[in-house]
C-alpha cells in the first residue's frame, strides 16, 4: 500500500512546534485513512501558523492529542510500503518527534516536481522548490477544499504524483 500524508502545525520547528491536523490517504485509491485535528500539549497560540492554515486554538481545544492517536497512526504507517508527501521530510520530522516510527520508503513529490518545473536556484545550486498550488496549477488540477487543509493537501499531493508519473 502507498500512502500520502500531510500535516498542519503550530510552526516550522519539528522539535518545538506541534501537529494540529494530520491526514493520511491511500495514495492509490484516494480513500481517507486518517483525518483528525489535534490539541497541542504545550503550545497555546500560533498566530503565524494560524494565518496560513486557518486553525485557531478554539478549533482544537476539545480534540484529542497526537499521543492519543499514536497507535492508530503507527498502524497505518506500518502497513505502508511507500510514503508520499510534499516536502515530506518536514512532516516526517513532526511525526517522529511525536514518537511515530517511519521506516518506509519516502517520496518527496516537491523535490521531484521542482526538477520538472525547471526553475534553478543559484543560491542552493539545485532546483527551486515550488508550492503545492504551483504544482497543481501546472497540471491543471483543482483542490478539493482549500490549500493548507491537510486532507486537501494530501489528496492534491497524490494527484500531482500521479500526473508526474502518468499513473
Amino acid at each position: 500500500m502507498n500512502i500520502c500524508f500531510d500535516t498542519e502545525t503550530t510552526g516550522l520547528d519539528s522539535r518545538n512546534d506541534e501537529v494540529l491536523q494530520l491526514s493520511i490517504i491511500d495514495a492509490d485509491s484516494g480513500k481517507t485513512l486518517f483525518n483528525e485535528y489535534m490539541k497541542p500539549t504545550h503550545t497555546d497560540s500560533w498566530e503565524q501558523a494560524q494565518a496560513v492554515n486557518g486553525i485557531a486554538p478554539e478549533m482544537v481545544e476539545d480534540c484529542l492529542t497526537i499521543e492519543e492517536y499514536k497507535s492508530t497512526i503507527q498502524r497505518i504507517f506500518d502497513k505502508a510500503d511507500t510514503v508520499l508527501g510534499y516536502n515530506v521530510n518536514f512532516d516526517v520530522g513532526f511525526l517522529r518527534t511525536a514518537g511515530i516510527k517511519i521506516e518506509n520508503r519516502l517520496v518527496d513529490v516537491m523535490t521531484e516536481f521542482a526538477e520538472i518545473y525547471g526553475e534553478w536556484n543559484d543560491a542552493r545550486d539545485d532546483w527551486k522548490w515550488q508550492k503545492l498550488t504551483t504544482a497543481a496549477a501546472y497540471y491543471g488540477l483543482s483542490f478539493e477544499g482549500t490549500a493548507h487543509d491537510s486532507l486537501a493537501d494530501a489528496k492534491m499531493t497524490a494527484a500531482v504524483y500521479k500526473e508526474m508519473h502518468k499513473i
